[in-house]
């Protein structure tokens, strides 16, 4: 009996049905994976990132897949791997660069800084490293560090040599500005270095300009070949640690920006765990000193503003008190140091110690106040008073009756506060108004030009009470100038005009290698010994360095603290009072 033939059903469906499944899964497939780029592509629309965020984790994965998916993964690495390389163009770009940045911080100028700034390949081999990081390519590591330390090895030589050759050493404020890094710069290099990656690898090319602006890594190079040059240490430590703080900064924000955009190996949450543990081993151990010197800054600032505020209301408690010249000091482990002068019709030998206990109080801790308090009255300036003279302006006709000393008072370009003149004696005094950016030496000037005109008269012009000028020397010098000698004259006439028999000389010296304490001493000693032969007695002592001596040299320039400070003292006032 034959065998009876198969259904044709089961005949065709029996090997058919193994390519049509595999068509048919194929096909669904790719219908996800349609689906899902049209979804993908639909989120990162116009809007879409809100969207997707309204829509739910499931949403929040397709949008961040088909932002990875967006990116040219290995033209990226490629472009990275070519900035990191060390080449003649590196080498040459660099040097110049620093050349550039020493020239612009010698001359105090930010213009050129910039430029520096601008045209450094140092970007290249630091983003480098953070993909390095965030991809886990050793190769790419070892390249890009090696690139970095010969780099900077090449800059620091060449802008040593720069100083080194320079007739210009001074420490200009630019150079200090880069010597007390802080928290805050930890926190710029960490947003340029985020704004540095995405813009890699976003194609936002333009934006790396801003980054080397807002990062400054070549002036910090810079500031240290200075440092080393000039044997300025502390000003090389505080360049090395700005320069190391943007530098990783910068790495470990790009590495964190290639991360989320698909460069690194395993999961999302593994990448980023494993970059959270890089970051905390890096940047709590540099983030403990910048902390700590933000919180310095801070103090210094908020101490300013109450100390001044304490002196204000302690003048302001005096007869027709009021607070004069204040300058506030500070350095890291030593009181402030403040001096500060208060006029007043009536001075108390009582409140330098009130105003220092309340000074510690609202500081909790000790300052080192030197009050110096000048007489005045209501009516009537302290200089008319350190003479002895009327306490009211005398007239022309009650205390003249020469024709010479009436054009005498008349001929004086100031308003004056007295005036008197015997015609018999041919003596005449004049007691100007305090006037703005008049000082002693214009004043005594002013007194010579009148002797001049008139030399048959004696002819005394009592200066309004201020500051007396400091005595500046030269880089290293302990000799007084002409400049210097000029300077201790008027320091003498005024003391003698304002009946002053004593004063208090500081010696300074700047913070290079030309100023240690010896030379602050020697320098104090020598001025004394010309106030002295002036007729003053003196009392010197030598201050080096000055209480946060570099943070003020930031401000001041490095000039500044090559001088002698000479100083009213407060038992000067006491035994006027008396």
């Amino acid at each position: 009996m034959p065998t009876p033939a198969p259904p044709p059903a089961a005949i065709s469906t029996i090997p058919a049905s193994t390519p049509a499944a595999a068509a048919s899964e194929t096909t669904a497939v790719a219908a996800d994976a349609a689906e899902a780029a049209s979804v993908g592509e639909d989120l990162l629309s116009t809007g879409s990132f809100f969207r997707a965020l309204w829509l739910g984790p499931r949403a929040w994965g397709r949008w961040w897949r088909t932002l990875v998916r967006e990116i040219d993964h290995r033209g990226i690495l490629e472009q990275v791997e070519q900035d990191a390389n060390f080449s003649f163009n590196f080498c040459f770009m660099i040097v110049v660069a620093g050349g550039i940045a020493t020239i612009g911080l010698l001359l105090n100028s930010p213009a050129v800084i910039i430029g520096a700034m601008l045209i450094s390949p140092l970007m290249g081999p630091i983003v480098g490293s953070g993909m390095a990081i965030a991809t886990l390519d050793f190769e790419l590591a070892r390249k890009s560090l090696r690139t970095l330390a010969l780099g900077t090895a090449a800059a620091v030589a060449f802008t040593s040599l720069i100083v080194l050759l320079s007739p210009v050493k001074e420490l200009t404020p630019e150079l200090l500005a880069r010597t007390r890094p802080n928290l805050f710069d930890l926190v710029v290099a960490i947003l340029s270095g985020a704004a540095g990656g995405y813009a890699l690898i976003r194609g936002r090319g333009g934006a790396i300009v801003g980054v080397a602006i807002a990062t400054a890594l070549m002036p910090p190079l810079a500031t240290i070949g200075y440092g080393l040059v000039t044997e300025r240490w502390p000003v090389a430590r505080g360049a090395l640690l700005l320069f190391f703080t943007n530098m990783a900064a910068i790495s470990l924000s790009v590495a964190a920006v290639a991360e989320w955009y698909g460069f690194g190996r395993g999961g999302l949450r593994k990448r980023f765990a494993r970059q959270a543990a890089i970051s905390l081993l890096v940047l709590v151990p540099l983030g403990v000193p910048l902390f700590i010197s933000l919180k310095a800054i801070a103090f210094e600032s908020f101490a300013q503003i109450r100390i001044r505020n304490i002196l204000e209301a302690g003048a302001a408690s005096l007869p027709a008190g009021q607070l004069g010249a204040v300058e506030v000091l500070f350095m890291d482990g030593k009181p402030p140091r403040v001096r500060a002068m208060v006029l007043s019709a009536e001075p108390d030998s009582e409140l330098s110690a009130r105003l220092d206990e309340e000074i510690e109080r609202q500081l909790r801790q000790p300052v080192d106040l030197q009050l110096t308090q000048l007489r005045t009255s209501e009516k009537v300036s302290p200089q008319v008073l350190a003479l002895g003279l009327p306490e009211r302006p005398l007239s022309v006709g009650s205390s003249v009756g020469s024709s010479v000393a009436d054009s005498l008072r008349s001929a004086f370009p100031l308003p004056l506060v007295a005036f008197e003149a015997d015609p018999a004696q041919r003596s005449a005094t004049l007691v100007p108004e305090a006037q703005a950016g008049i000082d002693l030496a214009a004043w005594r000037a002013m007194e010579s030009d009148l002797e001049k005109r008139h030399p048959e008269w004696t002819i005394r012009l009592l200066p309004p009470p201020q500051a007396l000028p400091p005595i500046y020397f030269e880089p290293g010098s302990k000799a007084l100038d002409g400049a210097a000698r000029a300077r201790v004259e008027t320091i003498v006439w005024a003391a003698q005009r304002w009946k002053i028999d004593r004063v208090e000389v500081v010696g300074h010296a700047s913070s290079d290698r030309g100023g240690p304490p010896r030379l602050a001493g020697v320098r104090a000693e020598r001025v004394a010994e010309a106030l002295r032969a002036g007729g003053l007695a003196v009392g010197s002592v030598a201050r080096f360095p000055l209480p946060n001596q570099l943070a003020a040299e930031r401000e001041l320039g490095e000039a500044a603290f090559r001088a002698v400070s000479v100083l009213l003292p407060v038992t000067t006032n006491k035994a006027r009072k008396e």
